[in-house]
């Protein structure tokens, strides 16, 4: 959604929600208004267990929908089908065959993350939700796609629904912990999937703002366990572990070490964990993703200003920022069009100017990233003649990706002395 639409005052009074969306599993947390920070739904009252596994339970022969442990518990007494893998199915555009009947799999995945909300119904109902932040693995175009037609198939009240990747999930829970644990890079293991993912957050304090971006690395070489492991399983994997981590250290600091994801449910890493202790702190939970979304859209709306002197480049980031030299009441300034830091998707920009002098004018683009500050000239070919400073335009920019740019001009005139032609311009800017 446009960002303007975020920065309503009276949404931060209400709930703000984290939703970390996977294939196979998922998890909710929270934001109340009266509470210091994010909490997440437990799916066993009383229990610690936070992830529920992302499946629907149709009962057979009815038209009856169960989710989660609901869904597992139906096929288990084999009163129901259950049906899994439903994000991949809609980011596959393919539809599933449940109980003899074909299904569009976004409806299904809408129709789970609706009744999961009733894990945080002691909190809130859905209509009291006053922002939405889901989180994903990977944020590309399609899973843009998919996640917009969920957002407007939940028909929440509110309309403030974004989507982040795990990356800058990551991100904003590291940036809202004690100062102490990020002053150096951190690291978060992730070992959710069939093999160790790692991420390695770093801040580059030299700039202002200062510029945090993400190195992500798949370890192939240390896969998730399909069985117990025997004892020298166990010593192997660890030694594995090691050397990653070994790895990763080289040439850095490392304030903190997070570890996640099932593949650390059996204790199979203490030689790991005493090796990163010499100089780290290390943490051990499955809730980072959820939260960091939460905290994220507390951002967003002005709840916390944690990070207001960061800004992070990741890989749905724009990179750069982009504005105009004009000129303000005859004195020279910079008009900002887009910020860096921003999610290209949700890029959008709308302003009117007059030209100067002749038919173009520039947008500059200055990376954040270390290259130079660059000047792209906008040529308006055929444009009616007419008199200095007396054409006014629109424009409109936008992103079609993370590198490339999209901006439209369209010829307003001047007032009733020279009639708007409306001739539209498009250009593309790679950044």
């Amino acid at each position: 959604m446009r960002l303007d639409a975020l920065f309503k005052p009276e949404k931060l009074n209400q709930v703000i929600v984290g939703y970390d969306l996977g294939n196979i599993t998922s998890q909710i947390s929270f934001w109340h208004p009266d509470r210091e920070g994010p909490e997440t739904a437990a799916v066993v009252a009383g229990e610690e267990q936070y992830n529920f596994p992302t499946m629907l339970g149709k009962r057979h022969e009815i038209n009856q929908w169960v989710f989660g442990l609901e869904a597992e518990r139906l096929e288990s007494e084999k009163k129901g089908v259950a049906v899994r893998g439903i994000l991949d199915a809609a980011l596959a555009g393919r539809n599933m065959e449940v109980d003899g009947e074909s299904f569009d799999p976004v409806a299904l995945l809408t129709l789970l993350v609706k009744r999961s909300f009733s894990l945080i119904g002691g909190v809130c109902k859905p209509d009291e939700i006053g922002a939405l932040m889901i989180t994903v693995e990977n944020l590309d175009h399609r899973c843009i796609e998919v996640l917009t037609a969920l957002a407007a198939g939940l028909r929440l009240k509110t309309e403030i629904i974004c989507f982040q990747s795990h990356t800058e999930s990551f991100y904003h829970y590291t940036v809202h912990q004690e100062k102490e644990l990020w002053i150096h890079d951190v690291i978060l293991c992730d070992f959710g999937s069939t093999s160790l993912k790692t991420y390695c957050l770093e801040c580059n304090r030299r700039t202002s703002p200062i510029v945090a971006f993400v190195d992500e690395n798949v370890h192939e070489d240390l896969t998730m366990p399909a069985r117990a492991l025997t004892d020298n399983e166990k010593v192997d994997m660890d030694a594995s572990f090691t050397s990653i981590m070994q790895h990763l250290h080289q040439g850095r600091i490392i304030s903190s070490v997070y570890l996640i994801g099932e593949g650390f449910n059996e204790n199979w890493y203490k030689g790991t964990v005493r090796y990163l202790c010499r100089t780290s702190r290390v943490f051990l939970g499955n809730n980072l993703y959820s939260k960091g979304a939460c905290y994220a859209m507390a951002d967003r709306l002005g709840k916390d200003a944690s990070a207001r002197d960061y800004v992070f480049l990741g890989n749905e980031k724009l990179k750069s920022n982009i504005g105009m030299k004009v000129l303000r009441q005859g004195v020279p300034s910079y008009f900002v069009l887009l910020d860096a830091g921003i999610n290209w998707f949700e890029a959008y920009k709308e302003c009117e100017f007059i030209l100067e002098d002749g038919y173009s004018f520039s947008i500059m683009i200055t990376p954040l990233t270390g290259k130079e500050v660059r000047e792209v000239e906008i040529l308006l070919d055929d444009m009616p003649k007419r008199r200095a400073r007396a054409t006014k335009v629109s424009l409109r920019i936008s992103l079609k990706s993370e590198s490339v740019a999209e901006v439209a001009i369209e010829d307003l005139g001047f007032g009733q002395i020279y009639e708007a032609t409306h001739k539209t311009w498009t250009k593309e800017i790679y950044l």
